[in-house]
Formats: C-alpha cells, structure tokens, sequence
C-alpha cells in the first residue's frame, strides 16, 4: 500500500495529511513557532511535576506541571513508577501528594480540563523511542514480518550489550532503560540503529542532568515543532513522498533530516510554483466529510456517526442499494477503520451492522474491519458480530480529534 505524507505551511499554520492509497487517514494542524505556547504543541513535553492531591475515588491526581490547569494523571498513567503494580494497583499506592516526578503530556488541555500526562515518560527518535520505566526490548506491532521482528529486537538487545561498539547503559524505573522499535527501522542495519539508540541514549541523560538541578514544576524537554514531529513520526519504509509546500515547511524538514536522518533528504520534494498541495487526493473535500456526522458510501449506503462523552455509535444504513448485506457491510467496514483513525476517535465504539445471516458473511467484514485498523499505531480490540449485528470495539485515544485540533489550531470547523 502505498503512503505518502503532504505538508503545508501556509500563514504560519502547518497542516499534515497522511495518504494511503489515494485515501486521507490521517491529518494534522498546528501552528509554527514556539512563541505562544499553543495547546497542541504541548503533546511530547516533559517536566519535573508535583502531585498536588491524590483523588481516590476518581483514581487519579492532579500534578503541577507549571501550567494554568493542573495535569491529569490517571492511575494507569502512574502504575509506571510502581514496578510491580498490576492492572487494579490504586492511584494511593503510585503516587502521594507532594511526590516530585517526571510526567508527559499525553493530551493538551482541552476547555477547562487540564492535560493529561503519563508517568510513563517515553524519548522519540527516528527508528527508537527510549522507555525508562519499562525494562524489555519491544518491536512495533505496524512491523507485521516475524522474521524482521525478530532480527530488530535481538539487534537492539546487541547493541544495548556493546556488540557493536559501546554499550548504551541507561538506567530505568526498574533496571536497564526499556526500547521500542519503530517502523522506520524495518531493513536497518547495526551500525544506523546504534546510532540513532545512542543519540536518544543522550538526549535522555541530558534531560536526567537537568531535573536533578530543577524544582518543580520546571519543563525539561521540549518536543520537535509540528514539521520536524511529521517527518519524524509519519515517514515509514513504505513512504513514497514527503512533498512539502512554503519555504518555511520544507527548511525546518531539511534542518531536521540533517542533523538526525540524511537519508530521509532523498525523499523531500516540493509542491509545485502554482500547485496547491492539498488538491492532491482532495483534501479539503476529505477533511470536510471527516467532520460531517454522514459520510457517503460509494454503492449508494451511508454511515451515520454519533459521538458523546461516553462512546461513539456508528450506524451502517443501506439506502436504496440492493446489494447484498455482506457487500455493503464489507464495503463500509474499510471506511469506518479510515473515519475512525481519520476522527482520532478513541474510547468504546459500536458499530451497528445491516443483519446478516451467515457465519461466513460476519467473518468477511471482521476481516475487513481488521484489516482496517492494519497500519493503525493505535492498540484496537474489536469484538465479535452480536446476533443482532452490532460490533463493540475499543481504540486507545491517542491526542487530540481531528476537530479539536482544528478548533484548537483556529480553523473553522462549521
């Protein structure tokens, strides 16, 4: 499946969409700069905290992290500094007020809530991310090949022992620092992972050195502006194009591939003098209908999607079509995966499915919606066909949605 990642930088506003076989799945928008500390740009920062209340009966507490609003921390955001704790240890047993920590925002703020942050503070490279609270070498799940699987994890645990050079010794939560591998290592070699592990390696103890001479609540770490992030995080081994529109975009993607990954040069590209990039794949058109409670099918059905606070429903509706239910079911299977990583939907999702009747036909479109979710970075569980045709599934949320980020980037939404 082809992928590709388009960048605009208009107006000091940079905005990001992710392309799989012509298909948007992802977007992104965010202002440039620094300067006015905007919400969506806090996702990734690390600080030296304090816990200001310890609230039991929410399973939670709230930590200073310097900002407006104290930040969220859930109970299983703060199991990370227990080294034992399972998935029912209570928030009292993580944390106490007053405790000084080391937190990552996980959410911005949104309204009047404050952020929410994870004890389980994590560093990004390029091809690694360095987990002190976690104690294994772990490969990520969007690498399907068991072999390569295999061979990055062993790789990593090589180098981490010093069979390739100097050994990384970092320190964890619970014994050695733990590391995940990402997709864009899949096909690296010793040598470039070492050196993308021993780059984050120091990175990370660097940001030790600092919170042992800072007082809460004092921000350690800083994440990458919203270019530097896409280029980052989004381009994979199966990345055709990084095609880059305004000087600013493609000067910040260039600095970035420079100092971190000169191979990733190759693969920059630049709209057009009289091209607007989101015409590609129409983009625009895309972004609109993720917004609108009814998106089309193309054999003539719709879906129908509600979300409150608690969960999103997701109804199939046939229209005047007389295909087969198992026809449209399979056909809106593969779109609800797309809206759903499109909508940055998380949380508890039912999907009410047109009846059908055969064992066969209810495997096909879990087939279909799993294989939706294939290249998804999110954690998804989906749960059989009720005999009333109804799927419960579950997405880990991950930032913010696609119209939050848009609101909290100051694009109308309406």
């Amino acid at each position: 499946m082809s992928h590709e990642v388009l960048i605009s930088a208009r107006d000091g506003m940079a905005r990001i969409a992710q392309i799989e076989a012509g298909q948007l799945v992802g977007f992104q928008a965010a202002r440039m700069g620094q300067e006015d500390n905007a919400a969506e740009q806090l996702v990734g920062h690390i600080y030296l905290a304090q816990v200001e209340r310890v609230v039991p009966h929410l399973q939670a507490a709230f930590v200073n992290i310097g900002l407006e609003r104290a930040g969220f921390l859930g109970a299983r955001e703060a199991r990370a500094l227990v080294p034992d704790a399972d998935r029912d240890t209570p928030i009292e047993d993580c944390v106490q007020s007053g405790d000084t920590l080391l937190v990552q925002v996980t959410r911005p703020p949104v309204g009047d809530k404050g952020a929410q942050i994870t004890a389980d503070v994590t560093l990004p490279g390029r091809v690694v991310v360095i987990a002190p609270c976690r104690n294994r070498v772990a490969v990520s799940r969007s690498i399907e090949d068991d072999a390569e699987r295999t061979r990055l994890g062993e790789l990593a645990a090589q180098i981490i022992a010093g069979e390739h050079g100097d050994p990384i010794d970092v320190e964890g939560m619970d014994g050695p620092a733990g590391w995940v591998i990402r997709t864009a290592a899949v096909g690296m070699q010793a040598g470039d992972l070492a050196g993308d592990m021993a780059a984050v390696a120091a990175q990370w103890e660097v940001l030790i050195d600092r919170a042992e001479d800072a007082t809460p609540a004092t921000l350690l770490h800083e994440d990458l502006g919203p270019v530097e992030r896409a280029v980052r995080d989004l381009v994979r081994s199966d990345t055709t194009t990084v095609c880059l529109e305004g000087d600013g975009a493609l000067t910040a993607a260039q600095n970035y591939c420079r100092t971190h990954s000169p191979a990733l040069s190759e693969r920059l590209e630049t709209s057009d003098d009289d091209e607007y990039l989101f015409d590609r794949h129409n983009i625009d058109q895309q972004v609109a209908e993720a917004l609108s409670p009814r998106v089309e099918l193309p054999s003539g059905g719709w879906l129908m999607l509600e979300t409150t606070q608690a969960m999103t429903t997701i109804d199939v509706n046939s229209g005047s079509h007389d295909a087969p239910a198992r026809a449209i079911n399979v056909e809106a299977a593969g779109l609800i995966a797309r809206q759903i990583r499109l909508r940055g939907l998380g949380g508890l999702i039912a999907i009410d499915f047109i009846d059908m009747t055969e064992t066969d036909d209810a495997e096909a479109v879990l087939h279909a919606l799993d294989d939706g979710f294939a290249s998804d970075k999110e954690p998804v569980r989906i749960g059989p066909i009720s005999e009333f045709g109804v799927v419960e599934m579950t997405r880990r949320r991950g930032g913010m949605t696609l119209s939050q980020t848009l609101r909290e980037a100051g694009i109308d939404t309406v």
